[in-house]
């Protein structure tokens, strides 16, 4: 979280740029993976934590954004959604690397070596990957830009877009450097409010709840806690192909909200079979550590609960999971994309500490009716998605104009030129 802040991640996007960036956040990875593996005392593993979770705040605020500025308009959304299914391939890998070895003796130390892999390939790659054409045409590099362009484009498209960058920039240039305080004037604000309540409700509909709570459901209808992780995982990867596929054909908004209903549905059935089947047996305070557990009644709305989950996880990996990243990293204008993605970034992060700290909380004191607050909010993600604009094939700095007619912009679509260009 504290390098996912605007004030941190800012310096390192618009100052080194999105590749240097990502190179920067892979290195300090490295970095808090190997003093890890040589921890001896807790002290020293929790400062290792702690380094690798920097890279992790950086890395999550540039990766989509670097993809999204260099991929062409017809392919932005499949290409960022590349990053949610390599966070999903990930957690498969590693549930799977840590059924191996975590149990072994000074296994874990190896895990931390295996984990610097990855980030070892994506400094090597991205060596041989160009800088954002629009980070270079902001420093004033126009042919290094358009020669990226004319890579990745045909040349009759690189041009144009090059142009429609340099005009862009030109625009901003004559309001002098962007100020922190204009990120809550005008649309830029109202676009804030937008991606910040997109990253929170990615978290507040309850994902990593049901990561949490899944287990002690099985356990309950006599499956192994580590089965259903790894189903679960399994269920996630698989279910991020079809928003690499539809992206860009369904569009971001249709994969929001049908995702959004997908979860609300799950979460209305798992609290309806929950309340009614299901009992909560407190801890034996005669063991130790003992947690409590719970019991379903009828086998068969254990299975419905369980199925309830999997659905859950299909409907969110599609769409809210990888989409709203996508749809956050193209709303900006180039003149404050790398803050307010900062924001954002950091709203989801907080989002995600809400759900770890209180969801044990809720399942003590309100139960199975914990989801139906989840439903709540997977509800209002029905509501939202069903207003977005539709950003699909349309290039970015086009996208403002999406939002000229829309319920709480249109107030802003005359001075949208002021604030996006």
């Amino acid at each position: 979280m504290v390098t996912a802040c605007p004030f941190v991640s800012s310096y390192f996007l618009e100052s080194l740029g999105r590749k240097v960036s990502i190179m920067v956040g892979s290195i300090v990875f490295i970095i808090g993976s190997v003093v890890q593996a040589a921890a001896w005392t807790s002290a020293q593993l929790l400062v290792g934590r702690f380094v690798a979770g920097m890279s992790i705040g950086l890395l999550s605020s540039v990766i989509v954004l670097y993809q999204s500025e260099l991929a062409p308009a017809s392919l932005r959304g499949a290409l960022s959604t590349l990053y949610q299914l390599g966070i999903t391939f990930g957690i498969l890998l590693a549930a799977f690397i840590d059924q191996l070895l975590v149990d072994r003796e000074e296994g874990w130390r190896v895990v931390m070596g295996i984990i610097c892999i990855p980030a070892v390939m994506l400094i090597i790659g991205m060596i041989f990957l160009p800088r954002s054409p629009r980070w270079l045409v902001s420093k004033g590099k126009r042919k290094e830009a358009l020669k990226v362009l004319l890579s990745i484009r045909a040349e009759e498209e690189a041009v144009a877009e090059e142009e429609e960058i340099f005009q862009e920039i030109e625009r901003s240039k004559k309001e002098g450097e962007p100020r922190w305080v204009e990120l809550f004037q005008g649309r830029v604000a109202r676009l804030l409010i937008l991606g910040v309540t997109l990253q929170l409700l990615q978290q507040l509909v309850g994902m990593n709840a049901f990561m949490y709570f899944g287990p002690k459901i099985f356990s309950a209808i006599g499956f192994s806690k580590n089965k259903f992780t790894t189903i679960t995982n399994f269920v996630n990867f698989l279910s991020t192909f079809p928003a690499v596929v539809l992206a860009d054909r369904a569009g971001r908004r249709q994969l929001m909200l049908w995702s959004s209903i997908g979860m609300t549905l799950s979460c209305v059935v798992m609290g309806i079979m929950g309340l009614m089947y299901v009992t909560q047996v407190p801890p034996n305070p005669a063991i130790p550590g003992d947690e409590g557990k719970w019991e379903v009644t009828d086998a068969s709305a254990g299975w419905a609960i369980a199925v309830s989950v999997f659905f859950f996880v299909f409907n969110f990996a599609f769409g809210f999971g990888p989409i709203v990243w996508v749809y956050c990293a193209e709303i900006f204008p180039l003149r404050y994309r790398a803050r307010s993605l900062g924001v954002t970034t950091v709203a989801n992060w907080v989002g995600n500490f809400i759900i770890a700290q209180f969801t044990p909380v809720l399942l003590a004191g309100v139960q199975f009716n914990t989801f139906f607050i989840f439903g709540f909010f997977c509800l209002m993600g029905v509501f939202l998605s069903a207003w977005l604009p539709e950003t699909k094939g349309v290039a970015l700095e086009k996208i403002q104009e999406l939002f000229d007619n829309k319920a709480g912009f249109k107030s802003t679509a005359e001075d949208r030129g002021s604030c996006s260009e």
